[in-house]
């Protein structure tokens, strides 16, 4: 059969659900394509490649550009449409939308793969464990199959599937890769507990690649490509001691390049910091998510005070690791003077790069639910959008207030960096909302995020590409 994978747009971070279902699907006799439907030519290219099988990997926000894309592909090619991602995993419900034949739920390597060997042989959609699947009786959904424990038993993303789009995709010069799955907390926010519920309480049990079948494929990409900065992406990047030892050694010798990770700042100590920086690691990403310890406790489920993740941030400055931090302006409940908070904590931890976003209620967590439960959101989640960076969706005590908070995101990293600069942001945060202050974010994002964080050398269109990706208006 054929299969081929639709993404809105290729960006320069690998996309590694389709990636990881590639491997099984080739293995099995498949031919694989990936495109990007923001082609001009997309109808053609699809009816060239002739598929079988369409997949889309949905993040929310997203949903209605794929839905309306799959609509108007269906009206053109006879195929079997098939959703997986975050949003039927958690909404599963889109399952009734027209065109949409099935979707899949979780972890989705094997279930795919059994999904296109029964359809070859039947040639009819069928239901298979992760799976639910629409036919003219109705729909049939299996429970997800057990996660999958041994993930140095899973093939390397496939990476050629994606670096072949584009030849700026190709000579981008930041790799990414993922060294575990799974997450031990609940943040309110988060998708963590909802998967955990998913798999009956397994997610929370953190699963781990060793340290020799991670670092090998590091070493076997960057000698295939140009390659001078590593990006690992999981949630916590593995802190496990005797885990990191292991990775330390292996990879500064094999590999050697800086890289960047996301940890949590109340797993920090001496130790383990130190293990970071002799491995190479340059930047971390760390999230504050509000300077309100009441918030931050009560609301996210998060028990550290200020002062510990002041003195991590301290931990790693010691170490020479630059830090970004997330934060999440508009939280439900809060105020325009919370979110000040939260940038006087930026300014106490001495964060390098302090990226501000606003808070999205995401269907299947816990504080989306809390959200609309209190009356600070519809609970329409179909207006959502896929940035967070544009508008807040909630209620608040005023208009006036609401406006102040989506203002003071966009000028939340220039009171950062420069605190003298914090009289004039509560100011202008009182004007209307406009392009300045969008260009503003976009600029020192760029700056910052791409050469403080992330060092590697970029061309003048590398640049613009990245402008235009973080989804605000100009």
């Amino acid at each position: 059969m054929r299969v081929l994978f639709l993404v809105a747009k290729l960006h320069t971070i690998e996309p590694f659900g389709v990636m990881s279902l590639a491997p099984a699907l080739k293995r099995d006799g498949h031919a694989v394509g990936l495109m990007e439907a923001e082609d001009s030519d997309l109808a053609g290219q699809v009816r060239q490649f002739a598929p079988d099988v369409i997949g889309y990997s949905v993040c929310t926000g997203s949903q209605r550009f794929y839905l309306r894309l799959n609509r108007w592909l269906k009206r053109q090619l006879a195929f079997v449409s098939v959703f997986g991602g975050p949003h039927p995993t958690f909404f599963p419900e889109m399952i009734q939308e027209e065109g949409v034949d099935a979707i899949c739920r979780g972890e989705g390597e094997l279930a795919f793969a059994e999904f296109c060997r029964r359809l070859e042989v039947t040639g009819r959609p069928q239901a298979v464990p992760n799976f639910s699947v629409k036919s003219g009786s109705g729909v049939e959904t299996l429970a997800p199959r057990p996660l999958i424990r041994d993930l140095d038993s899973l093939e390397p993303p496939d990476r050629d599937l994606y670096y072949s789009v584009s030849e700026e995709i190709r000579n981008h010069r930041v790799r990414s890769f993922l060294a575990a799955r799974g997450c031990p907390f609940a943040c309110t926010y988060c998708f963590n507990p909802a998967m955990d519920d998913l798999y009956g309480g397994q997610w929370r049990r953190v699963r781990l690649r060793s340290p020799e079948s991670l670092v090998a494929e590091i070493a076997d990409v960057a000698e295939r490509y140009p390659t001078e900065f590593i990006a690992f992406r999981e949630s916590i990047f593995p802190l496990e001691p005797d885990w990191l030892a292991r990775f330390a050694r292996l990879y500064s010798s094999r590999v050697g390049l800086p890289f960047y990770c996301h940890v949590r700042l109340d797993l920090l100590d001496e130790k383990n910091v130190a293990m970071l920086a002799d491995a190479g690691c340059h930047s971390v990403n760390a999230g504050l998510e509000t300077g309100n310890e009441r918030l931050r406790q009560k609301l996210l489920n998060r028990r550290a005070t200020n002062a510990t993740l002041i003195a991590a941030c301290q931990l790693l400055h010691r170490h020479n690791i630059r830090i970004l931090a997330n934060n999440m302006l508009g939280l439900p409940g809060s105020t325009f003077e919370n979110d000040l908070e939260t940038l006087r904590l930026n300014q106490q931890c001495g964060v390098d790069y302090a990226l501000a976003m606003l808070w999205q209620p995401y269907p299947g967590t816990q504080l989306a639910r809390y959200a609309e439960a209190n009356g600070f959101y519809s609970g329409n989640h179909g207006d959502l959008d896929f940035t967070y960076y544009a508008r807040s969706h909630l209620q608040f005590s005023s208009a006036r207030e609401k406006r102040r908070i989506e203002n003071l995101q966009k000028l939340f990293a220039v009171g950062a960096i420069v605190p003298s600069t914090t009289p004039l942001i509560k100011l202008l945060t009182r004007l209307r909302p406009n392009r300045v202050f969008n260009a503003v974010f976009r600029s020192v994002y760029l700056m910052f995020h791409q050469t403080e964080i992330f060092p590697h050398r970029m061309r003048a269109k590398d640049w613009m590409a990245n402008f235009r990706d973080l989804g605000l208006e100009t």
